[in-house]
């Protein structure tokens, strides 16, 4: 019998084989072994394989193969196909596979990524219009071109087909997980959004009940709705904000400010004038949002003075864990002023939750990115999972007693209190330099009170434990200057 060349084997081998339900004819068209080269695997097949192979697929979905594109020369053949299923309900899928023949018989199959549908034809649009909501995803693997796709168009973002992703992991979150997505198109994308910032659920399970029981995924995307597309200070823009019912699932797609911005060091710390910079634009959000009548009442704001006495419970059990983990790494004074806070955090916490405007509510140098402009550092502010309703002075207190060095804080403290009250004296003309003083000596516990908690959902590392202890160290540096412990 002459030998079939490559372009007649695969023709059997859809007709017969697949379409015809004829697995024992593989034993005519491929060798055995045939060797599948897959992205990054290589697998050999018996003949006893493939036929069992084909057998299980066929009975369970019958799939029915036809060609968009079948080009041949003497020792390879390329298939573009299109497939869908007759039995159950219906499937499409399409690929590229390319078969190599060696005395007429395939020998290997190299195969592309299987894709949902079929390929395009003339009068098809570029974009798919009609692509369901995406779904809630929980890991890295999740962010893949159709889910990107989906976002865009229910997020209504003009975007041509997104074709390739890039991902990594970006930052230390707890609360989190932050990734950077590259994004490539299949058409000029001069204008498309080139990459976005993915938030997802926290991979640590102590922070995930932390996020459910304190509501801080909603609260974010909360925040972002109430700033709206033009937000009164620098933050970037969300595309796209969804949370699951019991509140411990998030799904955040946000602008990319990686390539104009660096991110903070809460380790390092902020510069006098980067700390400026923070400061102006907390002011900005403080005065927009100054007895804006959407904030009474709202569910999504944190509600510290409720909580209080739960919060108070919770810095004593970190308390006792911070003296336990870091005893003889820190002064012994730090450990002592944090157990002295203990029997009155509870009353410092409703102190510090009274005022009548929107606060980030966890400023610390880490939730901000610093652009570098011709007039000097600009501060975009992020993460905003504790956003509550205080005085202006929960912010900057909480933001100068942890990301500047005491020394730092000391030379600019009282000049960024007075620049305060006067950004904001146009809408709040009673909010007094005095009444700032006291707001800021009473939000200052709340700086120590987080960093406390946090080594409840902070598991010990190199990371974690340097990050608590340097602010443990300027929180408490802080408390003292004021004369608080």
């Amino acid at each position: 019998m002459a030998k079939r060349s490559p372009k007649e084997l695969i023709e059997l081998y859809w007709t017969e084989v697949w379409n015809n339900r004829n697995a024992e004819m593989i034993r005519e068209l491929c060798a055995d072994p045939i060797i599948r080269h897959d992205a990054g695997s290589v697998t050999a097949l018996s003949i006893e394989d493939q036929i069992a192979r084909v057998r299980q697929q066929s009975e369970r979905a019958e799939p029915f193969f036809t060609h968009e594109v079948l080009c041949a020369d003497d020792t390879h053949v390329t298939s573009v196909w299109n497939m869908h299923t007759r039995k159950g309900e219906r499937v499409d899928l399409c690929g590229i596979e390319v078969f190599k023949a060696v005395d007429g018989k395939f020998t290997d199959c190299w195969n592309s990524t299987y894709v949902p549908g079929r390929w395009g034809v003339e009068g098809d649009s570029s974009v798919p219009q009609d692509l369901p909501e995406p779904a809630l995803i929980g890991s890295v693997d999740q962010i893949t071109p159709t889910w990107v796709q989906a976002m865009f168009q229910h997020a209504g973002v003009p975007a041509p087909r997104v074709s390739l992703l890039a991902t990594r992991p970006i930052g230390h979150g707890n609360m989190s997980q932050t990734i950077h997505t590259q994004i490539t198109y299949n058409a000029n994308a001069a204008d498309a959004v080139p990459s976005v910032v993915c938030k997802i659920t926290s991979a640590i399970p102590q922070a995930v009940d932390i996020a459910g029981t304190a509501n801080v995924y909603a609260r974010e995307c909360a925040v972002y709705e109430f700033l709206g597309d033009t937000p009164p200070l620098a933050t970037p823009r969300a595309y796209w904000r969804k949370v699951s019912d019991d509140g411990r699932a998030i799904n955040l797609v946000m602008e990319d400010l990686s390539a104009r911005t660096r991110p903070g060091d809460q380790i390092s710390g902020c510069s006098v004038d980067e700390a400026r910079a923070v400061a102006a634009e907390l002011s900005r959000l403080h005065a927009a949002a100054w007895g804006d009548p959407r904030l009474e009442g709202a569910d999504w704001l944190q509600d510290r003075a409720g909580g209080a006495v739960d919060s108070a419970q919770g810095y004593a059990a970190a308390a006792v864990e911070f003296r336990s983990r870091y005893a003889g790494r820190t002064d012994a004074a730090v450990l002592d002023a944090i157990d002295a806070m203990v029997p009155r955090m509870e009353q410092a916490i409703r102190d510090a939750a009274r005022g009548e405007t929107l606060v980030h509510g966890e400023p610390r140098v880490d939730n901000v990115l610093f652009e570098d402009t011709a007039g000097g550092p600009r501060a975009w502010l992020i993460d905003w999972q504790f956003a509550t309703k205080a005085s202006p002075m929960v912010d900057l207190a909480y933001f100068l007693a942890g990301s500047l060095s005491p020394e730092d804080r000391r030379a600019c403290e009282a000049g960024l209190i007075e620049a305060s009250v006067a950004a904001i004296a146009p809408v709040a003309p009673h909010w007094t330099l005095d009444k700032a003083r006291a707001d800021y000596a009473a939000a200052l516990p709340i700086a120590l009170q987080f960093t406390v908690g946090a080594i409840m959902a902070m598991p010990s590392s190199d990371h974690n434990d340097r990050l608590l202890l340097t602010l443990a160290e300027r929180n408490v540096a802080a408390l003292k200057d004021w004369a608080l412990v």
